[in-house]
């Protein structure tokens, strides 16, 4: 893993848990001492899944979109606050469930919608279709046969 996880984690991402009920016990965890997100991701991977989806802090989100774990870059390819150079990388991903993230956020790029629109997976394709036309998926479901 890269030599991001062992940044410590500052003021400005643990007020990002403050308040929200999930995250009360990350937040006495994270105010103990400086934690690093080496440290964070091996105490509780589901608290940098969290952050993965609901921060909206840029560099964050492209730090956690090198993350080893599908699920924290899903989630990053899920948040809509993901910059369009992350989701570009994020298209390209192994994951089928980091391809469906990219194909449906509003800020993916258009030539990664397009190389997304042919995809392997139909459910990449029909979000594609629905994040371009915005039919609901049940619409795109019901046509592609």
């Amino acid at each position: 893993m890269s030599d991001w996880l062992n940044e410590v984690i500052g003021e400005d991402l643990i007020t990002v848990y403050e308040g929200q009920d999930f995250t009360e016990d990350a937040v006495v965890w994270l105010r103990e001492k400086p934690r690093t997100f080496r440290e964070l991701r091996a105490e509780e991977i589901d608290w940098l899944r969290w952050m993965a989806l609901n921060t909206p802090n840029q560099n964050v989100l492209a730090k956690l979109a090198q993350d080893l774990d599908f699920d924290v870059r899903m989630r990053v390819a899920c948040n809509p606050m993901a910059p369009a150079q992350v989701l570009a990388k994020l298209a390209d991903d192994s994951s089928v469930f980091v391809r469906r993230g990219v194909a449906q956020n509003k800020r993916t790029p258009a030539a990664s919608l397009t190389k997304l629109s042919h995809d392997s997976d139909i459910v990449v394709q029909a979000q594609v279709f629905r994040n371009r036309t915005g039919l609901p998926i049940s619409f795109v479901a019901r046509d592609i046969k």
